[in-house]
């Protein structure tokens, strides 16, 4: 039971001496605080709830406030750092604080120094990339070689972000019409569940990494907080650690972001980024279109070199045997001259002693001559004759010989239903050199396909093209 005698004092008159001894004590001084929560009233004043943290625990909490007459200070610090005052800052101001009866303990704000939440930002930031640097994770993602053409492309953004869109028209609506392959990993890219959200969906695609060829980490511009997540630890840590080259286009124009220095390669923006895989596909169309012309012209080079062998042999040929057919003719006459001048020099010798058979003799002698010149001018003709048959046999051969040349060029060979298979440049013979999983490229008469090896057989030597049947 209360004693009536006891003394008492209301609350009003309580908390009036508490407010005397705040206002008596209390001095103007710069304070460091992190904001937890600002809004503004409707009379113009802005109210914050400012906390002290250690170790992610708060230690300290308090409310403040920045009257309206004292209001420019917020439009400064967003005029010298483009920063909007929101929950996470860290600033360093001028207040002190003030009791009230019926409010209770507050903070006066009266200046917020802009240097310091920029300094604290960038320090925070080197803090990163030193452990980054320490843990060896600021090369890891680098050392990937990307593949000739990049058409499967994982995208990490949002899907309303204007540089998402930017991106996906840059690619879709290309004039060399290539395509490519292009699945979103829909995700928050600033506030508070951007680093978590960015995290897991980079995730995803390290479990599904066989089904790409980058990852692409993409947004539009905005003020430098909207990509303070960019610079937080475990997003680089995720992407230094990915199982294929991670790609960034992270509209913004001041230093690289932590993101942009652990990523495989970094672009200004998402459209820097489309450019750059679209100019690489057009590069390497360009390599095959000038090798396929290179082919076609060592193959015509080739075919124009045997034909100009073949002809010169013919030549060659037909300047021997007319050579020979004129030799043989000059032979035979010479043999007809020296047979005619014995036989006359033996009839002369013989004269006197076939006298009496001189009808006969030179019946026979005249039989003989011209069963003679019969049988050389039949020599001669079939001399002839073989030489002839020899050159039509020879011309058919080099006719063979063309028509297989012609066959074999490779325009023919594709044609048949053949096709050439290539694994990293280079024309597969056998299943040996291929492995499970590798990507070959296969040219057919009219056009190529590209694919995914998913099993092979060893052949034990013998070739079957009929299997099917």
């Amino acid at each position: 039971m209360l004693n009536i005698q006891t003394q008492y004092q209301t609350l009003s008159e309580y908390l009036l001496e508490i407010k005397e001894i705040v206002q008596s004590w209390a001095e103007s001084q710069w304070i460091t605080a992190e904001i937890a929560r600002v809004d503004s009233d409707k009379n113009g004043n802005y109210r914050f709830e400012l906390v002290e943290k250690k170790n992610g625990d708060i230690v300290a909490q308090i409310g403040a406030v920045v009257w309206k007459d004292y209001v420019h200070t917020i439009h400064n610090f967003y005029s010298k750092t483009g920063i909007n005052l929101q929950r996470g800052l860290k600033i360093l101001f001028y207040g002190k604080a003030s009791f009230s009866e019926r409010y209770g303990l507050q903070l006066y704000i009266y200046r917020i120094d802009p240097s310091y939440t920029v300094g604290e930002m960038e320090l925070r930031k080197k803090e990163v990339l030193k452990r980054l640097e320490k843990e060896g994770l600021i090369e890891k993602n680098k050392v990937f070689e990307l593949p000739l053409v990049i058409q499967r492309i994982a995208v990490i953004s949002s899907e309303t972000s204007a540089g998402y869109e930017d991106f996906l028209k840059i690619l879709n609506d290309n004039k060399y019409g290539f395509k490519f392959y292009i699945k979103l990993y829909n995700s928050f890219v600033q506030g508070q569940e951007a680093v978590p959200s960015i995290v897991n969906t980079l995730k995803q695609c390290a479990n599904e990494y066989e089904n790409y060829d980058i990852v692409v980490l993409i947004r539009g511009g905005g003020a430098v907080v909207d990509l303070q997540c960019f610079d937080e630890y475990e997003i680089a840590k995720t992407i230094a650690m990915m199982p294929l080259p991670v790609f960034t286009g992270i509209g913004h124009t001041r230093d690289k972001t932590v993101a942009d220095v652990v990523a495989h390669s970094n672009f200004k923006t998402p459209s820097e980024v489309a450019k750059f895989i679209l100019e690489k596909a057009y590069t390497f169309d360009s390599q095959i279109e000038r090798l396929k012309n290179l082919m076609i012209n060592r193959v015509e080079f080739l075919i124009n070199i045997e034909i100009s062998k073949n002809n010169n042999y013919i030549r060659n040929l037909n300047i021997s045997i007319n050579g020979l057919l004129n030799k043989l003719k000059s032979h035979m006459n010479l043999l007809l001259n020296e047979t005619a001048s014995i036989v006359l020099k033996k009839l002369n010798l013989e004269k006197e002693k076939v006298n009496s058979i001189t009808n006969k003799t030179n019946l026979k002698l005249s039989q003989f001559i011209v069963k003679t010149h019969f049988n050389l001018e039949r020599k001669q003709q079939l001399i002839f004759e073989k030489t002839k048959y020899n050159l039509n046999f020879k011309t058919i051969e080099l006719k063979q010989m063309e028509d297989k040349l012609r066959l074999l060029s490779p325009d023919n060979i594709l044609k048949r239903g053949y096709s050439i298979t290539y694994l990293n440049g280079k024309a597969l013979k056998n299943t040996e050199n291929v492995n499970i999983g590798d990507f070959v490229k296969i040219y057919l008469y009219k056009g190529k396909i590209i694919g995914r090896v998913i099993n092979k057989e060893d052949d034990s030597g013998k070739l079957n093209l009929f299997e099917g049947n």
